[in-house]
């Protein structure tokens, strides 16, 4: 979900693939399909959450038919659904929000700043998923969740503002004073527009997801 994620999905994984898994031929690389589905915006208007679940149950019946090896949502706030979609669907779902809550423990941090949709904080999706590991999670004010609610769309609508980058950095830095030792860019659209360096480690959540599908395809698929 969202168009523009979706295409840095693609991009992510065929990078990955040659930077890691040493692919250099086209049958080096593995098969993907990319579905980019127009569900409604059910999360700001509840009345459409119904309709949404339809549209991805259709179209995770329909990636079923085509013997995937598994599946994946390249949108965080999505990983609401997760659970029913599993239910009706044979390929298991890597989920975005288990991988980096993983990757986050793996680094053996204990407080992590979340940029993300208002959403994905008040579904608690990370807080749950790190919880089990006694990480803690230091969200944004509700003034600057709001912000980036803000951001996101802009991202949406193909603006790259380099205020927007600039506020994303000034709401990092107040979580950062807060205590955190990293930063999770919990939506997918972000990694668009955050820079490329910070001062904190920062968890790509489209970067980790997509290595972590390639691991799964290529310990089936050594090359």
């Amino acid at each position: 979900m969202g168009p523009q994620a979706s295409t840095y999905m693609y991009s992510t994984l065929i990078m990955l693939s040659q930077k890691y898994f040493g692919a250099k031929n086209n049958d080096d690389f593995p098969e993907i399909i990319l579905h980019s589905i127009p569900i409604p915006d059910f999360i700001s208007d509840s009345s459409k959450r119904e309709l949404a679940f339809e549209m991805l149950r259709k179209a995770a019946i329909q990636l079923n038919n085509s013997n995937l090896l598994c599946l994946a949502i390249t949108c965080n706030t999505v990983h609401v659904l997760l659970k029913d979609l599993q239910a009706i669907s044979e390929a298991p779902f890597i989920s975005i929000i288990d991988e980096v809550a993983k990757q986050v423990d793996k680094d053996k941090l204990k407080k992590v700043g979340l940029l993300a949709t208002p959403s994905t904080v008040k579904y608690a999706l990370y807080q749950k998923a790190l919880a089990s590991n006694q990480i803690s999670v230091i969200i944004p004010s509700k003034k600057q969740q709001s912000y980036s609610e803000k951001i996101i769309k802009n991202v949406l609508r193909g603006k790259l503002l380099k205020l927007d980058t600039e506020r994303l950095v000034f709401i990092a830095n107040s979580l950062k004073r807060k205590g955190a030792e990293g930063i999770i860019l919990g939506c997918t659209e972000l990694p668009l527009i955050f820079p490329k360096k910070y001062s904190l480690p920062v968890y790509n959540s489209v970067k980790i997801l997509a290595m972590a599908l390639l691991q799964k395809n290529y310990k089936q698929n050594t090359i």
